[in-house]
């Protein structure tokens, strides 16, 4: 089976000895992609492993940390981003409000939502964080060239940010009517 991954503006050649992008992309080219990017995020978190122990944090706590580095954001907002439950997202914050690495203020224009903002304390340790990854990001990118880290950037863009990827989220957050099967 194929699968037209590219518009006609994209395409310049279908044939892959051209080495433009091509129209169609094979399964088992779907699944080497899927496959890089579940390594790529591995070897990510991975470089923040020496932080995390210093630090005595746990990765959630870690991606919510970078996550607010440079904007604060919604407590709702926030946990949709990290893919978290409500309640995994306020025992996580409650841990790190704890560290005083983060605060919780009232929205000026909803008193019933929480904005999420970084002290000075957690914005020094997401800071740190991010350093180690945009370092691995960075050795990556320059060994890929400037036309592959376009090329990346707007695949994960289109990837995390398509109304198709928003659809799918809302799907797999949903709760299930379904219930589990119980053993009596």
């Amino acid at each position: 089976m194929t699968v037209n991954t590219l518009p006609n503006a994209f395409s310049r050649s279908s044939s892959p000895a051209a080495g433009g992008p091509r129209l169609y992309l094979r399964e088992d080219e779907l699944d080497l992609g899927v496959s890089l990017v579940f390594k790529a995020g591995d070897l990510l978190k991975a470089a923040t492993e020496g932080q995390r122990q210093q630090h005595d944090l746990s990765w959630a706590e870690a991606r919510c940390l970078c996550e607010l580095l440079g904007h604060p954001l919604p407590v709702l907002k926030l946990a949709a981003e990290l893919g978290l439950s409500k309640q995994a997202i306020l025992k996580t914050l409650d841990g790190l409000e704890g560290r005083a690495w983060l605060v919780r203020t009232e929205d000026s224009r909803d008193g019933r939502r929480k904005i999420v903002h970084l002290t000075s304390d957690g914005a020094a340790v997401a800071t740190d964080l991010a350093l180690a990854m945009r370092t691995r990001l960075a050795a990556a990118y320059r060994l890929a060239g400037s036309e592959a880290v376009a090329g990346c950037d707007k695949v994960l863009t289109t990837l995390t940010e398509s109304p198709v990827a928003q659809t799918a989220a809302t799907r797999a957050s949903a709760p299930s009517n379904s219930k589990p099967n119980r053993a009596p």
